[in-house]
């Protein structure tokens, strides 16, 4: 019986260097990024920091934009309704001119003024403090028409115009709306 005897013999592999004579098996390690992979991983990485930055700041934008528009349409609403319950429930008109407008009521009179040097309109309840109806952050200017008819109706026109504050004019800072409404005194009778 024979015995089949096999021998191995290893030959050095393509990586393997002579060294002083010796050679050695260096083996191939690759462990770590080249050059061209930690690039593109870098450009993929700064498109996408690029793109949510962009985002987060629409976002943003978005946010102050909607804040503006509806600050302005709440002192819009808050000073049309004081208006329209003060002229409805007054007896008769006091004085009227292009900013100030005077109501009589059976307890006092009360005070419409619109200041075209601070931009507010102001309330003021017989001989107390004048109240600004709108908030810091807006400019209110407008004016008092009297509509009245004869002695028949007693009716005033309102214009009013409300601007968001923006020092600064950025552009999600603009916000504004006008108003345009008659009410009639209905207190007389």
């Amino acid at each position: 019986m024979r015995k089949n005897l096999k021998f191995q013999t290893r030959l050095p592999s393509p990586t393997a260097q002579a060294v002083g004579g010796q050679v050695s098996n260096l083996k191939s390690s690759r462990s770590g990024f080249t050059l061209i992979e930690l690039m593109i991983y870098l450009a993929i990485v700064s498109i996408m920091l690029v793109s949510i930055s962009y985002l987060i700041l629409d976002i943003i934008g978005g946010q102050t934009k909607s804040y503006a528009k509806s600050e302005v349409n709440q002192n819009l609403r808050f000073i049309a309704n004081h208006l329209n319950k003060d002229i409805r429930s007054a007896q008769a008109i006091g004085s009227l001119t292009a900013d100030t407008l005077i109501l009589t009521l059976p307890g006092e009179d009360i005070t419409y003024n619109f200041d075209s040097g601070s931009k507010n309109i102001t309330r003021q309840l017989g001989g107390g403090e004048a109240v600004n109806l709108n908030s810091n952050q807006i400019e209110v200017a407008g004016t008092f028409i009297d509509l009245s008819y004869n002695s028949r109706s007693k009716n005033i026109e309102i214009h009013l115009n409300v601007n968001y504050k923006n020092p600064d004019n950025l552009p999600d800072h603009k916000a504004s709306t006008s108003a345009d409404f008659s009410v009639e005194l209905r207190g007389r009778r």
